[in-house]
């Protein structure tokens, strides 16, 4: 098994955090039913939940990109998709960074503070209502900006797959 990307596969690091990232933004993506099929619990335990598993995503793309900047050699795309692949990835990423710090600003605003998975993180002093209004509003339309990337990545790697013959599909699995 190796390790590091080479320029015709994606290495297992690479793999991993790729598929446990996009199982994770999926469940989250869906978090609208799942909090309610929860709600049982009680929204405050649905809602830690929620932010734990945000917070968990924040790491792993903290981590992914660290691990990007030294693992250089994945393969890349041809050279007329360069430009369209790189500004996809920075979407994706600057999406998968913003909305969770979107989501902190929010519950800190709602003076509920932000716990991960039951461990005080981010204590909050007080509601802030416009800054749960702004941040919340924002959070949403972030989310919905992130269906647009991700729908615009599985078309580009299907497209990649059996439009160009790239075996892209299979350089990640």
């Amino acid at each position: 098994m190796n390790w590091l990307d080479t320029e015709h596969r994606y290495g297992a690091v690479s793999r991993a955090l790729h598929w446990s990232m996009a199982l994770i933004v999926l469940l989250m993506l869906g978090s609208d039913w799942w909090m309610e099929a929860f709600e049982g619990l009680g929204e405050a335990a649905a809602m830690s939940l929620h932010q734990s598993i945000g917070m968990t995503l924040l790491a792993l793309l903290v981590f992914r990109l660290a691990w990007r900047a030294v693992n250089r050699g994945r393969p890349a795309p041809p050279a007329h998709w360069r430009l369209a692949a790189k500004l996809g990835h920075l979407a994706l990423y600057a999406l998968l960074l913003v909305i969770p710090l979107s989501g902190l600003l929010t519950a800190i605003g709602s003076g509920e503070g932000v716990a991960l998975f039951g461990a005080p993180l981010v204590a909050a002093d007080g509601e802030i209502e416009w800054l749960e209004e702004a941040f919340e509003e924002t959070h949403e339309v972030l989310v919905n900006l992130l269906w647009f990337a991700i729908a615009g990545h599985v078309l580009a790697a299907l497209a990649h797959q059996w439009w160009l013959g790239e075996r892209s599909l299979q350089r990640m699995t």
